[in-house]
């Protein structure tokens, strides 16, 4: 006897079915990628699924799908994204590592970049972190010509799965 046919995988980085997605925009009424993103996952790895997430929102909610035009910078979103991860990859992720931690680019939507920090002091205040994060948003605004403002989606997890968020 066969089970049960397979569902449709949309992040293949964390493994998230289409069915997890859309159970997920139902219950909790998200509206955007990075909610999408910070609820199931889906959409935080390399990036690649961010279309089909983004799709799944706008049969959900009707909207039409956006059309990534250049802003006042010259840079569309899928511009500014790449020059970000080359960024990272480059100079940000070498200097992370040898402070014990690492960054994930999850998205760049405008003029904000949502990433999501791993290691021992990430969340903290101590002035190594924070200098480090200083140096990251001045070197995506250089990247990207104008200021760009971090969103770190480890806060927003972890305040959301606090009792009472």
């Amino acid at each position: 006897m066969a089970g049960p046919p397979e569902e449709k995988l949309i992040c293949r980085c964390y493994r998230v079915p289409e069915g997890a997605i859309r159970r997920a925009i139902a219950e909790r009424g998200l509206r955007t990628v990075e909610e999408v993103t910070a609820a199931t996952r889906a959409a935080g790895g390399c990036g690649s699924c961010w279309d089909e997430v983004q799709a799944i929102l706008d049969e959900t909610w009707g909207r039409p799908l956006p059309r990534d035009v250049p802003d006042e910078s010259g840079l569309s979103a899928i511009q500014k994204r790449e020059r970000i991860a080359g960024l990272i990859e480059q100079e940000i992720r070498p200097l992370f590592g040898r402070n014990g931690l690492d960054v994930q680019l999850v998205d760049v939507s405008g003029d904000r970049v949502l990433a999501r920090f791993r290691g021992e002091r990430v969340g903290g205040a101590a002035p190594s972190w924070l200098a480090l994060k200083k140096h990251l948003v001045r070197k995506m605004a250089e990247a990207c010509g104008r200021k760009m403002s971090l969103v770190e989606l480890n806060v927003l997890e972890q305040q959301a799965s606090q009792p009472g968020s």
